[in-house]
């Protein structure tokens, strides 16, 4: 399995360069056997990553639950030890994000920093919206460019407040939801992403979109228009 969505992946970056698309791949490691055979998977990653940088296609690692953290870094250390271009998506709901956001710009890794959509160490909604701006923060400090990945409102007229050079930053949105804010931002001259689920096995993106989603409905709350 790990290797027939290797070689769906591997067809997807060569059909993105051969239509010139603006589009870059997101892989989740799961999905290339990190959950059976490390090896294997960071083999996998690596000539992934390999290819889309010979291609100039951008190479994604997205993260996922707690059990996956350290091959997702690992995978993208390797990658960017190796001099290939990657970005890895770190949650702002666990504790070590911090620490990890270190880890991979000294590595020569991009980041994409995200709210975490799986089971983290913060729950209470503010608290992680808050640490998520320090965690930005962090990141700004480095002076490299990143992504945000959030529909929440106030965090966004935070980043607009905060970060006015538009080359260092792009902002992320999933697909379905702040199409206004996107066209909104974009039309200004933000650098704007559109997260599109990718293979045949999208009903775990589409469940953690209605929790999501259910989330903010129980807080009173809503995602960015």
């Amino acid at each position: 399995m790990a290797r027939a969505i290797f070689y769906d992946y591997l067809a997807l970056i060569r059909d993105i360069s051969d239509r010139r698309l603006t589009a870059s791949i997101s892989v989740k490691p799961s999905t290339l056997g990190g959950t059976a055979n490390r090896e294997l998977a960071l083999n996998l990653a690596r000539e992934l990553c390999a290819e889309s940088a010979r291609l100039g296609v951008p190479f994604e690692l997205d993260m996922e639950g707690r059990r996956m953290v350290d091959l997702t870094l690992a995978m993208a250390e390797d990658c960017a030890r190796s001099g290939l271009p990657v970005t890895v998506a770190l949650q702002a709901y666990l504790r070590r994000t911090g620490q990890d956001i270190d880890t991979m710009l000294d590595a020569g890794v991009t980041i994409r920093l995200v709210k975490g959509a799986y089971a983290g160490d913060l729950t209470d909604f503010d608290t992680i919206a808050e640490v998520f701006k320090d965690l930005a923060e962090m990141v700004i400090d480095w002076d490299v460019p990143f992504s945000v990945a959030t529909h929440d409102p106030d965090i966004l007229r935070w980043v607009e407040r905060r970060i006015s050079d538009y080359d260092i930053l792009e902002l992320a949105f999933l697909k379905g939801l702040s199409d206004e804010t996107k066209e909104t931002l974009a039309s200004s001259g933000r650098r704007v992403a559109e997260y599109v689920p990718f293979g045949k096995n999208k009903e775990g993106y589409d469940a953690r979109r209605r929790t999501y989603l259910a989330r903010l409905n129980e807080l009173g709350r809503s995602p960015a228009p």
